[in-house]
């Protein structure tokens, strides 16, 4: 098992490398840089005027994504949320399912 994951991750890593040396070698990189250029006050301005409706509905979406995650990812636990409570985790956590019988020689011995 252990081999297929080394191969595998072998097999990522020279694709990774593959693609970046096939991205910088393309011939769009010895361009230098047009006069035509958009600037960032460019890109600024065509996003929060021009696309401000696309630049909301993708803000809202990426906040529903990130609340589902969360969502998804605490823990429910007994024990976790005792602990969320009382701040520590005490050593009677282990005995929470169980309850103690009371009777009249449990109740003598304690006396005594």
């Amino acid at each position: 098992m252990r081999t297929i994951t080394a191969l595998t991750s072998l097999g990522v890593f020279i694709f990774v490398l593959l693609l970046l040396h096939e991205v910088n070698s393309h011939p769009m990189w010895d361009t230098s840089i047009s006069s035509n250029s958009p600037t960032t006050l460019d890109f600024a301005d065509s996003i929060f005027n021009q696309w401000a409706f696309a630049t909301i509905i993708l803000g809202t979406l990426l906040s529903m994504a990130m609340i589902g995650a969360s969502y998804l990812v605490r823990d429910e636990r007994l024990i976790n949320l005792v602990w969320d409570i009382r701040g520590e985790v005490t050593d009677s956590l282990e005995n929470i399912g169980t309850f103690k019988r009371f009777n009249r020689t449990s109740k003598q011995k304690e006396e005594e």
